[in-house]
């Protein structure tokens, strides 16, 4: 195996989390879907071959972060990414965020974090969380294309690259930080805010967030 491409079925490449079952306040992460995302992501990460995520529509949460965990990103101008938990009152994990981070950097990072906003492509790219833009019409053809240079490269060649490429942008957190990320977390999963936002997901009205 030469290159892994990821995609999706417009117009999502993945919509991330079930809201719905996102149901009160008290947890520390999103259930056994947030432990699913992380081995995902883990073992695309983990995969010896470059993986390349095709976005061909949106990649919300989850869907962003599935994304970011791939080598490369190209996408459709149809596509859009968001990362928008601050919009349900709730956290994503920070291994998430740190992937975030480690693609994008930290000021990008915060700008989608905070606004939780759905982001086109073209600010994708500007951004630095896709790296190449098609027309749909051109996008399987472009991403063919690049895989096919890629599988004519040294397998052994390509696949430490990517080893070491991934292990100096990977920062490990030292204790003290990972205990206070945790009660960051605890502190955001408990709240009524946690509550809030996905019940009025559910009930298809804004948000009355209270800070607490």
């Amino acid at each position: 195996m030469r290159a892994v491409v990821v995609s999706g079925a417009p117009p999502a490449f993945c919509a991330g989390f079930d809201i719905h079952r996102i149901e009160s306040p008290g947890g520390e992460h999103a259930g056994a879907e947030s432990d699913l995302v992380e081995t995902l992501c883990a073992r695309v990460r983990g995969l010896r071959a470059p993986v390349i995520a095709k976005v061909n529509g949106v990649a919300s949460g989850a869907g962003c972060d599935l994304a970011v965990s791939c080598d490369l990103r190209f996408a459709s101008t149809e596509a859009g990414l968001a990362m928008p938990p601050a919009k349900l009152g709730v956290l994503y994990s920070w291994e998430g965020i740190a992937r975030l981070v480690a693609a994008v950097g930290a000021p990008a990072a915060k700008e989608m974090l905070f606004a939780g906003e759905l982001i086109d492509a073209e600010r994708a790219l500007q951004l630095g969380l896709v790296s190449r833009v098609y027309s749909p019409e051109r996008l399987d053809e472009e991403t063919d294309r690049f895989v096919a240079t890629v599988a004519a490269n040294a397998p052994l060649s390509v696949a430490a690259s990517k080893l070491i490429v991934n292990l100096i942008a990977d920062v490990a957190l030292p204790a003290d930080g990972l205990a206070e990320i945790e009660e960051a977390s605890r502190r955001v999963w408990r709240s009524k805010d946690s509550a809030e936002g996905p019940r009025a997901f559910r009930e298809r009205r804004p948000p009355r967030f209270v800070g607490r």
